[in-house]
């Protein structure tokens, strides 16, 4: 029982998540991203060993963990805020290891879930600091069009945005199939739906990013230099390779 409260403090699920997500918030952003990635590896680590729980508790849990899914992947449509955006869909993304591991998955596949799509918000964090120095803000509600800005950051937010709502060929794509395939049909569905809450979500921030009258380029402002682009997405190609060969294992174990 207490692996599991302390499984429910560094994944949690509402109404705990709320206190997560106050805590990220209030925390120097340089302390952000460790954080959102410290708390979902240990809370995958410690749930790898740690034994189902009995199946009253077990369906409390599912439907908490589907609830919670759905609840903050819904909230992320009316999001425009970057660092915000970040840490609901990681909120809407941690239930979905509590579903893996109670339909049975363990071991280093549970941290590899939770990393794969934990990750790209992590990305977007750091990328909103980028946005934040050039923009005075990483809100993108009332910017415009910031591509002919600064194309080079545009183009890597947009490959992290990709990975964030698990897009194929990165790992949270294939983190979501591992996650599809071990539970049932009904909670599928509710994954599905998430998925596309997602989807939905990333297509807004792009609307209000990539489209509409230009936004012009702030004086004292710079694009993303060339060689922190190609960093970036060398990374990014790396862990779409890494995601193929892993989801490939995976189906074929």
């Amino acid at each position: 029982m207490i692996a599991l409260l302390l499984a429910l403090i560094l994944l949690p699920l509402f109404p705990l998540s709320l206190l997560a997500n106050a805590a990220l918030q209030v925390l120097p952003l340089w302390l952000r991203v460790p954080a959102l990635l410290a708390l979902p590896a240990a809370g995958a680590l410690l749930l790898a060993q740690t034994t189902a729980p009995p199946a009253p508790l077990a369906t409390a849990l599912q439907v908490l963990a589907a609830f919670t899914a759905l609840l903050y992947a819904w909230r992320l449509l009316a999001v425009r805020e970057v660092f915000i955006w970040a840490r609901l869909q990681a909120t809407s993304a941690w239930p979905l290891v509590w579903l893996a591991w109670l339909h049975g998955m363990s071991g280093e596949a549970l941290v590899l879930v939770a990393l794969a799509v934990t990750i790209p918000a992590a990305v977007l964090m750091i990328l909103g600091c980028s946005l934040s120095r050039r923009l005075g803000g990483a809100y993108l509600g009332l910017r415009g069009r910031i591509g002919p800005a600064w194309p080079r950051l545009t183009g890597v937010f947009v490959v992290a945005l990709l990975a964030a709502m698990a897009a194929p060929p990165f790992p949270g794509f294939f983190a979501m199939l591992a996650v599809l395939q071990q539970i049932s049909a009904g909670l599928a569905a509710v994954v599905l739906a998430v998925w596309l809450l997602w989807s939905w979500a990333a297509a807004v921030l792009w609307q209000h990013a990539l489209f509409g009258d230009e936004w012009p380029r702030a004086v004292g402002t710079v694009d993303l230099s060339r060689s922190g682009t190609a960093l970036w997405l060398m990374l990014a190609a790396v862990a779409a390779v890494l995601g193929s060969i892993g989801g490939w294992s995976w189906w074929m174990h």
